[in-house]
């Protein structure tokens, strides 16, 4: 059985519930330099706090992917946005660097929890427009990642680091509304598994090239979520708040990248428009560390259009080349790709806390380089 059209209605739902899930994610690297401020972390410990989720993010979500292909586990929408808003909540109410770690844990293994039957849903109600309705969804989680850095950097310059007590409210809401959906989402379950038998066998070799693409992307974003507003505050002179505002213009342009990029690769083609994102992060990136005052933040945000835009590419791509494992290639492409990335930032601390943070965000300009001679080898997608 396959949807007539795309279903609004349930796919606004859960792309709201995407973003009140994500926004706990979002919110991490705006913790950092409070915790750097309060607590006197170096880089590598202030990356340490981006490793405890990445890390995962990167083993959870295939498994919970695979398992999701082989029996409904809609329960995790229950499950996960409550671990997510749980997790953070208590996060700056923790005393020492391990408690937050193991907070920050918590959080994370909930938003591991809640992407795999997340995109599996948002495929089903994308119905034949798939690059539209994952591209949408993505918007969701985006918007998620913005509005979490502006929260908590509103709610702790108020109030300190104990008020991000009140940013596990919007996680619970989303866990109580899918309490009461859960005998909908088990028949629309039944309805997909057919469809899910009978949809082909994965190409491990285009999955693979691809996971090597989202990996390096995955590099560029950790590095520049983490060490940007740090960058801002140390070699521009920004205040805090200023410079945590990075994290939401970069979330900004996330939102049009996501938006804009679906209907342009539908139309020119997506692995053509994947290899021209890998091209404009990498020079937006240098350009970027070289760029004075305000003006550096729409260089972000092109910077960051791009990297959302070689995402959701990358997403349709993946469900392309992984039909006959929807789960386990949204977990592969969602988790694992991006959790590997993710585990660079160490690397990128160690490295910031010996050359400077200029020279360690100029570096990263080589990594969509990288990625972009890979999109070459690509295969042709088959959705």
């Amino acid at each position: 059985m396959e949807q007539r059209a795309l279903d609004r209605r349930n796919l606004s739902m859960l792309i709201l519930a995407h973003m009140l899930t994500d926004l706990n994610q979002g919110a991490v690297p705006a913790l950092i330099p409070f915790l750097v401020a309060q607590q006197g972390l170096n880089y590598l410990g202030a990356s340490g706090i981006t490793v405890a989720g990445t890390l995962i993010s990167s083993i959870l979500q295939p498994l919970v992917g695979f398992l999701s292909d082989r029996r409904s586990l809609s329960w995790l929408l229950i499950l996960g946005p409550g671990l997510a808003g749980l997790g953070l909540g208590l996060s700056g109410n923790l005393p020492g660097y391990g408690w937050v770690l193991l907070a920050i844990l918590t959080s994370a293994i909930g938003v591991a929890l809640f992407h795999p039957e997340a995109y599996r849903y948002a495929n089903y109600y994308s119905g034949p427009q798939t690059a539209t309705g994952m591209g949408i969804f993505s918007v969701g989680g985006t918007l998620g990642y913005a509005m979490g850095p502006l929260l908590l950097t509103f709610l702790v310059v108020q109030g300190g680091l104990s008020t991000t007590a009140w940013m596990c409210l919007p996680a619970l809401a989303v866990a109580f509304y899918y309490f009461f959906q859960q005998e909908r989402l088990r028949s629309i379950r039944l309805q997909q598994q057919s469809v899910l038998q009978e949809s082909g066998k994965t190409d491990w070799r285009a999955m693979s090239l691809l996971l090597s693409v989202i990996v390096l992307r995955s590099m560029s974003y950790y590095c520049l979520a983490t060490f940007v507003p740090l960058f801002l505050i140390k070699a521009r002179g920004f205040s805090t708040p200023l410079a945590n505002s990075a994290l939401t213009v970069m979330s900004i342009g996330s939102v049009a990248g996501a938006l804009l990029s679906g209907p342009i690769a539908d139309r020119l083609g997506r692995r053509r428009i994947l290899f021209w994102m890998a091209l404009i992060i990498s020079v937006s990136v240098l350009v970027f560390v070289f760029t004075p005052g305000l003006l550096a933040f729409v260089i972000l945000g092109l910077a960051s259009a791009a990297l959302s835009a070689s995402f959701t590419i990358s997403m349709v791509l993946g469900q392309s080349y992984g039909r006959g494992n929807l789960g386990l290639a949204s977990g592969l492409t969602v988790g694992l790709a991006v959790g590997i990335g993710g585990l660079s930032a160490p690397i990128f601390g160690f490295l910031a806390d010996r050359v400077g943070l200029s020279t360690t965000l100029s570096a990263v300009a080589i990594l969509p380089l990288l990625a972009a001679g890979l999109i070459l080898a690509l295969p042709a997608e088959s959705l």
